[in-house]
């Protein structure tokens, strides 16, 4: 079974995503954001989850503990509009984690 991605977050994030031919997204308020990540965390069909690093900061514990040991689904937070990243580890160490060997 091939992998999907989905894009997970804003207004601005989801239809950038969308205008580039992405099939899979869902747009999000913030107050729904936990329980809908959850619920794609589920869904093993969807490998990529690409989604807002404001929105996943705002996660609790609990959950940030669980993403932090998982390899899979591989979770690819980007900053919102202002471009400014709060933190989060580069794509390129992401994908080592989740495939388990350094690309070159």
């Amino acid at each position: 079974m091939k992998a999907k991605i989905i894009v997970l977050g804003d207004a601005p994030l989801v239809m950038g995503f969308r205008l580039a031919g992405l099939e899979n997204y869902e747009m999000i308020e913030e107050q729904h954001y936990q329980q809908k990540l959850e619920e794609y965390l589920k869904k093993e069909e969807f490998g990529i989850i690409i989604t807002n690093e404001k929105m996943l900061n705002s996660i609790d514990w609990k959950l940030k503990k669980k993403l932090g040991s998982i390899a899979y689904p591989v979770i690819i937070p980007l900053p919102d509009q202002s471009g400014k990243s709060v933190e989060g580890d580069e794509i390129k160490n992401l994908i080592k984690r989740a495939l388990g060997f350094d690309l070159k």
